[in-house]
């Protein structure tokens, strides 16, 4: 047992702690330390979690247990709140007697690679805090988490301590000393500064509050009520992805999200929004989960609040009963005003209504079917057309409209596939084209033209990321990096490889050769 140890602060890393004892003990070789807290001379100390906490709880006395140890001064409850139950405890366990060399993968930490830290951060009005109430500056577990630019406390940017861990050695603890401080705080304006404060708060959030009897699984029956309520959730359960995709680039931006390395390829089956939504087992990184958590929910705290109350046993299909709520009297009549005060505009047919109030059109056809339809206007009958249509002309006139719409997709960023509904659903002929595609020759010849299997899809999608690569003078391009930035899978990608390798020969010759950039 020690006869002395420097007690951890408030959201202090363990490893600063042990960085402030080695100061205090006078020991000369951190060897010595190490050996001290962990009971062996090889360890090699990491920043945000560390290892064999059982050891070094029992080495304190009865002070501190090894969990809440973990729990109050390592970033660990950052990540644990979104995996399963199994994986958390395994890698407890690892925590507790072994390293975190092997829990990162588990973690969600690789997973997407989401905005490495390369040394210590600190904001410098929390370590003129700290040195003004204890005497010395400390390394907040806060200010490390990936992603994150601000000082959930004070909005300020988060500064890098001037003495990295790769400046010293791999057995070196790094202590916070005054003299490498810099206390002043930049005036910088940051864009999207209101998001990333957000961002910041919400991690400090999960790293602050007790969330253990909180799991994955109620995590993500909490993201399914939410869709729920925001009208991402159709008829059969399943997620309207591409309403989602729209509605979550809109609110963040994509520029946001790329400064967050969290792009979103709609075309990837696996991009991490599908993944989010749905029952996956894959890892997401929690910067992620934040991202999604502040789209569905106004508060964090209003996400967490009632997570345990959230139940959808089941959301049955449109006719039947939803279990989700029971109604509420209130609500029934507020939206039955909205209907009736809409209703007064003669002009409006049903369908305008029910575009025009959707959510009280949605609530009502649930809870007051009958009163709705009685209150309705009357159904218009579809009146028949009997001209006869010039389907010649009428031809002409789609692939005109076709044509056009193509040369805007081919030109689209991200990649979008090239498919009769890419091209005719939003000009609203879809339907027809489908219907009478025989009466429409010119038309029928385009799509056999230009419509994408999923192999060609791929290809171009491949071949656009290539593009980029070389672009941007990126040198050494693997093509297992080509294939991850497409998300194409494995099985597909070796039927592809071969052409996409014979491209990007081409394009590296014609960029080291025939037009090399000038800078």
């Amino acid at each position: 047992m020690l006869d002395f140890f420097t007690d951890p602060y408030k959201d202090e890393l363990i490893y600063s702690t042990i960085a402030r004892y080695h100061y205090y003990s006078g020991n000369v070789d951190f060897r010595d330390t190490i050996e001290e807290c962990f009971g062996k001379r090889t360890m090699i100390p990491t920043l945000e979690i560390g290892g064999n906490f059982e050891y070094l709880s029992k080495t304190l006395g009865k002070r501190y247990d090894s969990e809440s140890l973990i729990a109050k001064h390592t970033i660990l409850p950052y990540y644990s709140l979104f995996i399963d139950e199994k994986a958390k405890k395994e890698i407890l366990e690892a925590i507790k007697y072994k390293g975190s060399s092997s829990i990162y993968t588990k973690l969600g930490i690789i997973a997407g690679g989401i905005c490495k830290k390369a040394g210590i951060f600190y904001c410098p009005i929390c370590v003129a805090k700290d040195i003004k109430e204890y005497g010395e500056a400390y390394i907040h577990r806060e200010h490390q988490l990936e992603g994150i630019l601000l000082c959930p406390h004070h909005g300020t940017l988060l500064k890098q301590y001037s003495l990295k861990r790769t400046d010293v050695s791999k057995l070196e603890y790094i202590r916070f000393e005054e003299q490498y401080l810099n206390f002043e705080a930049e005036e910088t304006e940051i864009t999207d500064y209101d998001k990333h404060i957000r961002l910041a708060k919400s991690s400090y959030y999960l790293l602050d509050k007790d969330l253990n009897a909180t799991c994955k699984a109620k995590v993500f029956n909490q993201y399914r009520y939410l869709l729920y309520k925001k009208g991402f959730l159709k008829g059969n359960n399943t997620v309207n992805q591409r309403k989602l995709y729209e509605a979550f680039i809109s609110y963040y931006g994509k520029a946001f999200l790329k400064q967050l390395a969290s792009e979103i390829d709609y075309h990837n089956e696996y991009n991490w929004l599908k993944v989010l939504s749905r029952k996956s087992k894959r890892a997401s990184h929690p910067l992620r989960h934040l991202l999604f958590i502040n789209f569905l929910c106004e508060n964090i705290n209003d996400f967490f609040k009632n997570i345990d109350a959230c139940k959808i046993d089941e959301i049955k299909k449109r006719d039947k009963v939803y279990a989700i709520e029971n109604a509420n009297a209130n609500k029934l009549k507020a939206y039955k005003a909205v209907i009736l005060k809409t209703i007064n505009n003669k002009a409006l047919t049903r369908t305008d209504i029910r575009n025009k109030c959707n959510k009280e059109y949605v609530y009502l056809y649930r809870y007051d079917k009958e009163w709705l339809f009685n209150n309705l206007p009357i159904k218009v009958k579809a009146s028949i057309d009997n001209r006869r249509i010039n389907w010649n002309e009428r031809d002409n006139y789609y692939l005109k409209l076709l044509k056009e719409k193509y040369e805007k997709l081919i030109d689209e960023d991200p990649v979008i596939k090239i498919t009769r509904g890419s091209l005719a659903k939003s000009l609203g002929i879809l339907v027809n084209i489908e219907k009478r595609l025989e009466q429409l020759p010119l038309t029928k010849s385009f799509f056999a033209e230009v419509c994408e299997s999923t192999e060609a899809f791929e290809i171009r999608r491949a071949k656009a990321v290539i593009d980029k690569q070389v672009e941007f003078d990126i040198k050494n391009i693997k093509m297992w990096q080509i294939q991850r930035m497409a998300g194409i899978r494995t099985e597909h990608f070796k039927n592809i490889r071969y052409e996409l390798q014979k491209y990007l020969e081409e394009k590296q010759v014609k960029t080291d050769y025939g037009g090399k950039k000038k800078t």
